[in-house]
């Protein structure tokens, strides 16, 4: 059973995490998780179908986008989800509405690569740099995350990550 660590209110780290610091298998968090990894290549599967009925990957990013941009825009407008605080978005750091940018690389490149070295392999590498990135980022708490060590079995992990890029990219 693998254990996945949630961040402490305390300042001191624990060498043994608490009862209270611990997701559950069961938990709701982790089978959202998956099933967001579950339609990532779903996602790139469909963008990379499009662009290829288009010829064109900047267009099938906008397609994706502008679809997505309705879907959440409807969302917030039912107010099912809260209502958000305009007023604080100039509070906001000026790197937070970056991730936009981020997400049209992703897109576009996920269709381009799908095309080109079919979907698993780019799942496989999209996971890995994902992995590899969030491991930085915990640890030196970049973006205003909270640090979380780079631990043994987080080492592990990354090293079996490469494993399986490795055994995927042989013929």
């Amino acid at each position: 059973m693998s254990i996945i660590h949630l961040p402490s209110t305390k300042t001191t780290v624990s060498k043994s995490p608490t009862v209270s610091t611990l997701i559950r298998p069961s938990s709701p968090s982790l089978l959202i998780a998956f099933f967001n990894g579950a339609v990532l290549p779903i996602q790139a599967a469909i963008n990379a179908q499009l662009a290829r009925s288009i010829g064109s990957f900047l267009l099938a990013g906008d397609i994706s986008y502008f679809v997505g941009i309705i879907v959440l825009l409807s969302l917030l407008l039912t107010g099912k989800f809260g209502r958000p605080s305009w007023s604080a978005l100039p509070k906001a750091p000026w790197w937070a509405f970056c991730g936009g940018l981020v997400g049209a690389w992703y897109i576009t490149s996920s269709a381009y690569l799908t095309t080109n070295l079919g979907t698993t392999l780019t799942i496989a590498l999209i996971v890995s740099g994902q992995s590899f990135m969030g491991m930085l980022v915990d640890h030196f708490g970049w973006l205003s995350v909270q640090p979380r060590r780079l631990t043994p079995n987080r080492r592990i992990a990354g090293a079996l990550l490469l494993l399986a890029v490795f055994f995927l990219t042989l013929k």
